[in-house]
């Protein structure tokens, strides 16, 4: 005769096993996540705001599991304080994230004010962690349970993550690339999880407890999203794109391996001519003062990434002090491109921020790279605006046309 209450002991393990399960795969899909885009591109402002997402998110789930899977009251309550912690760290990266988007003429309320929404939670985390914690135990194991605290601590993480959300949702709307569009909707999907699941459960929120214990499922739900894009969306990975774009009027051509410093005030042959070797193929990286945006509705360029040399951090800008980031950020494109082209329009203001010599260094290394992958280099400079000194150099270095 089957024992029924067996049966239902059984059954309760197993999915508190399930529930464990899923801690350890969301922790280890997080970290595998973020090792891998700071493994690619770790250079990009977006791929290290992304790895601080992903540890937290690993740390978070990992702090789940041991919570739930805790042999008393004590030790739960210990590892609940760790899950509060991180989860609103993970909050506050998330926040910080979707704010290096893209907001270059008004940044959003949530953007302004995202220091203040971050002290809130970390103020109402730290009050739980320092007095406020409950635990209690059921057939799923150990959860921390929904007091009055502890409901502030959670709205807050949560109007946390549905900002996070209208932030890239404004972002999404506001960038032209059809690519960087693609690129964004796994991680707005992503940061809705926790929002949406929030609203599913709101009836057993009420009743002190979200039962089962969701968290772990939440981020691993979040973490296939992101990890969809990252992965096959190219999220935070700069990479070389064919762009299917119409070449112009004849313009002078640059060799496999070269490198070309064009001479010009107001012209935009070195522009023109970058156009015409994608148009054959090429597999383009514009480096520019200019704003993207301008970029792509002038010159029909809405693939090619774009690296923006500005002081004003956010996702694909390099800071023109950054020699040294900018210089990996290439090469590493370079490595995955067989038809590279890359321009660089923008010497002047390098030579600013850095001096003479670093530039030199930083021009030094390009160009061996470019030689080594046969690809091909176009440097725009206004004669006018460079030292005297410096011009000749960069002549020496490379084939003029002057215009």
């Amino acid at each position: 005769m089957i024992n029924i209450r067996n049966v239902s002991q059984a059954s309760a393990m197993m999915e508190k096993a399930a529930l464990a399960s899923a801690s350890v795969l969301a922790a280890s899909a997080c970290f595998a996540l973020g090792m891998y885009v700071m493994r690619r591109n770790r250079h990009l402002s977006g791929s290290r705001a992304f790895f601080v997402v992903a540890i937290t998110a690993a740390l978070a789930a990992l702090f789940d599991f041991l919570t739930i899977t805790s042999p008393d009251a004590d030790e739960a309550r210990l590892f609940a304080r760790g899950l509060v912690l991180t989860t609103t760290l993970l909050a506050a990266a998330m926040l910080y994230l979707a704010s290096i988007m893209p907001f270059e003429r008004k940044d959003p309320w949530a953007v302004r004010h995202r220091w203040g929404f971050t002290a809130v939670a970390v103020a109402l985390s730290a009050a739980m962690a320092a007095g406020g914690i409950e635990v209690a135990e059921d057939k799923y194991g150990w959860w921390l349970r929904l007091n009055a605290p502890s409901l502030f601590w959670y709205a807050s993480i949560v109007l946390i993550f549905l900002a996070s959300t209208i932030v890239l949702t404004m972002a999404y709307w506001r960038e032209r690339s059809a690519v960087e569009r693609r690129r964004l909707l796994p991680l707005i999907a992503g940061m809705a999880v926790p929002v949406f699941s929030t609203l599913l459960v709101v009836p057993t929120v009420m009743s002190e407890a979200i039962d089962p214990p969701l968290l772990s499922a939440i981020i691993l739900s979040t973490c296939l999203f992101v990890g969809y894009g990252v992965i096959h969306q190219k999220l935070f990975i700069l990479e070389p794109v064919e762009e299917h774009v119409q070449g112009g009027s004849s313009t002078p051509g640059v060799k496999a391996g070269g490198s070309v410093l064009v001479e010009t005030k107001k012209d935009d042959l070195a522009y023109r001519m970058f156009v015409n070797e994608i148009a054959s193929g090429g597999q383009g990286l514009l480096i520019s003062r200019r704003h993207p945006d301008q970029l792509r509705e002038t010159y029909g360029l809405m693939n090619t990434p774009m690296l923006w040399l500005t002081t004003k951090p956010g996702a694909n800008r390099v800071d023109p002090s950054s020699l040294s980031l900018l210089l990996h950020s290439v090469l590493a494109f370079l490595d995955k491109s067989a038809e590279a082209v890359i321009l660089l329009d923008g010497m002047e203001y390098l030579e600013t921020y850095n001096g003479e010599e670093t530039v030199m260094r930083f021009l030094y290394g390009l160009q061996d790279a470019i030689t080594v992958t046969g690809s091909k280099l176009i440097v725009s400079v206004d004669p006018a605006a460079l030292d005297p000194h410096f011009l000749p150099r960069l002549e020496r270095e490379m084939s003029v046309i002057e215009k």
